[in-house]
């Protein structure tokens, strides 16, 4: 068995138009625009197992009022219907994953973290080939006003079984 920790960082544009619950907090106000976080499961000798049980988000704004997010994860990189601050809408629903909730961000010096586990025996079992990617879209999930250019980072908790 093997702990894997991988992240990935976006950033949001440069606005604070705040969201409303439901739409996706994206790197680009077009939707064809929009990237998804990638996991690259590279180095990995053979197929495996994977275990996610929780998904630790943090970002660069120190706001926390309204910080509740929806982490939408996928086997194949979704493609959007609308671009940042527009209501979440993909495509991949043969390859998607399931969802974990950071439910109230707590406010730092330097930022705001929390950590969003997947409810007790709901974790999300993956077996997933060689090389393969996971991908990951944010949802806003309470009237949150970002910051203007916010970093937002998400770090997946796991064990890959072999």
């Amino acid at each position: 068995m093997q702990i894997w920790n991988p992240a990935a960082s976006f950033t949001r544009p440069n606005d604070t138009t705040a969201y409303a619950s439901g739409d996706l907090v994206a790197n680009d106000i077009t939707a064809g625009s929009v990237l998804p976080m990638q996991f690259p499961l590279g180095g990995n000798a053979m197929p495996g197992s994977t275990r996610i049980a929780r998904a630790r988000l943090r970002k660069s704004g120190t706001t926390a009022t309204n910080a509740s997010f929806r982490v939408h994860l996928y086997g194949a990189s979704p493609t959007v219907a609308n671009g940042d601050n527009g209501a979440w809408s993909t495509d991949q629903a043969a390859s998607y994953l399931g969802a974990i909730d950071v439910t109230a961000m707590k406010a730092f010096t330097d930022g705001c973290a929390d950590v969003g586990a997947a409810a007790a025996g709901a974790e999300l079992l993956i077996r997933l080939p060689t090389g393969a990617t996971l991908y990951a879209l944010l949802e806003a999930r309470a009237a949150y006003t970002p910051g203007a250019n916010e970093v937002f980072t998400l770090t997946l908790e796991s064990l890959e079984a072999y």
